[in-house]
């Protein structure tokens, strides 16, 4: 029960977290910090061990060093490279390359759907769903956040899985 808990508090708020990327491009350092700090509790729930958090924790510290420097060189926002870091705490090394690839996928189609809602808008004088179209365009920036939470859902459903493996 407290498992369960603890997985519907990451996924609400990696649900809000999305829809506050898609919305507003912003991604509230507290919300991302929730999520992140909520890890200690899922892990003792599933009863990983001292070196198994370690390194879920030296995955998530090489995730800020990565994606640093892409924030450095400006290809990548703040909020961004901070729920990179938390992913990868959740994730760790198990789970680290699926939840890499399946952000980086979601993030490279969002990109590709930023782009023609960019185009469509130009296009278009009155296109059909509009207001999506706007929440989309490349203009205000890819939502990367958005694939950052579907990796993470991801990494949520392998829990409960493995959870339901064990009962």
């Amino acid at each position: 029960m407290t498992l369960v808990l603890i997985l519907a508090a990451a996924l609400a708020l990696l649900l809000a977290l999305a829809s506050q990327d898609l919305r507003h491009r912003r991604l509230p350092n507290p919300w991302v910090g929730a999520y992140a700090l909520i890890f200690p509790f899922c892990a003792w729930a599933l009863g990983l061990g001292w070196t198994q958090t370690g390194w879920h924790v030296l995955a998530a510290l090489a995730a800020l060093l990565v994606t640093s420097a892409f924030f450095a060189l400006r290809w990548m926002g703040g909020g961004d490279v901070k729920l990179w870091s938390a992913l990868m705490l959740w994730a760790g090394p198990p789970l680290g390359l699926q939840a890499v690839l399946i952000a980086t996928m979601a993030g490279g189609l969002l990109g590709i759907l930023s782009w023609f809602a960019q185009w469509r808008l130009r296009r278009l004088p009155r296109p059909l769903f509009r207001r999506l179209w706007r929440l989309l365009t490349a203009e205000r920036g890819v939502p990367y956040g958005v694939g950052l939470a579907l990796a993470g859902m991801y990494v949520l459903y392998v829990y409960v899985l493995t959870t339901l493996r064990l009962h």
